[in-house]
C-alpha cells in the first residue's frame, strides 16, 4: 500500500507538471520550470528593434532604431491566457522632409520616449500591443535645397501636446521565432512650445493616418 500511495502522489505531481508545460507550450518551444503553486508564469523575452515610420502629410519616411524591447510573456496558469509586458527604448532619429517638389528641405531630430511599459496580448496567433509615448522634436533646420537655417527652439520644450497612442499588431505570430514584424497607424498631435516652428510643424506633420512598422528580432536568435 505505501508503494501504491507513492505512485498516486507521483502521478498527481507529473500531471500537474504536464498541465503547466501545456499552458506554456502555446508560446514556447522549450520547457520552463515553474513553481507548482504559481498562478502566473513569467517568461523573459528580449528583442532588438528596428523599423520605420511614414508621415502621411509629407510621405517622408524616418528610420527608427536600433533599440530594445525587453520584458516578459505573462501566462495565466489557470486560464492559459498570454500577455506581454515590456520596456521599449529607441534612440533619437533623423527626420528629413522635402517640400515643393524637393526644393524646400527640413531636417530635425525626433525623440520618442514611452511613458510606461508596452502591454499586449496573444490570442489565436495574433499579437496586439499598445504603448504611449511622448514625441520631442529638436535641432530643426530648414532651407532651399539644403537645410542650413536653424529654427529657434528651447531644448527639451518642442513636444507633442499629448502622448502618441501606438497600437501595433502582427498575425500568425511565433513569439519565440527569430523575428516578428508589428505594424499599425497612429495620430501625431499638435506641437507646443516650438515658437515659430509651432505652425510649421503642425501644418507639416500633425494629423492621423501615419504608419509605423517595427521588426522585433529575438536576442536569442542565431
Amino acid at each position: 500500500m505505501p508503494t501504491l500511495s507513492r505512485t498516486r502522489k507521483n502521478g498527481r505531481k507529473w500531471a500537474r507538471a504536464a498541465a503547466v508545460t501545456a499552458v506554456a507550450g502555446i508560446a514556447m518551444s522549450v520547457v520552463t520550470a515553474v513553481p507548482a503553486s504559481a498562478d502566473v508564469v513569467e517568461i523573459p523575452v528580449g528583442y532588438t528593434v528596428t523599423g520605420s515610420t511614414v508621415v502621411k502629410k509629407t510621405g517622408s519616411a524616418m528610420a527608427l532604431g536600433p533599440g530594445n524591447l525587453d520584458g516578459a510573456l505573462v501566462i495565466d496558469d489557470q486560464t492559459g491566457s498570454v500577455g506581454l509586458r515590456a520596456d521599449l527604448t529607441l534612440p533619437p532619429s533623423q527626420a528629413n522632409i522635402s517640400l515643393v517638389s524637393g526644393i524646400f528641405k527640413i531636417k530635425a531630430k525626433v525623440k520618442i520616449t514611452p511613458t510606461a511599459p508596452a502591454t499586449g496580448t496573444i490570442a489565436d496567433g495574433t499579437l496586439t500591443t499598445h504603448a504611449q509615448a511622448n514625441m520631442e522634436i529638436y535641432d530643426i533646420w530648414a532651407g532651399l535645397l539644403v537645410p542650413v537655417i536653424p529654427l529657434p527652439t528651447v531644448p527639451g520644450s518642442c513636444k507633442a501636446s499629448k502622448p502618441l497612442d501606438l497600437d501595433l499588431s502582427a498575425k500568425d505570430v511565433d513569439i519565440f521565432g527569430p523575428k516578428i514584424t508589428v505594424t499599425g497607424t497612429y495620430t501625431i498631435p499638435d506641437f507646443k512650445n516650438c515658437f515659430i516652428a509651432d505652425l510649421a510643424l503642425g501644418a507639416l506633420v500633425s494629423g492621423p493616418g501615419n504608419t509605423i512598422s517595427l521588426d522585433l528580432v529575438s536576442k536569442n536568435a542565431g
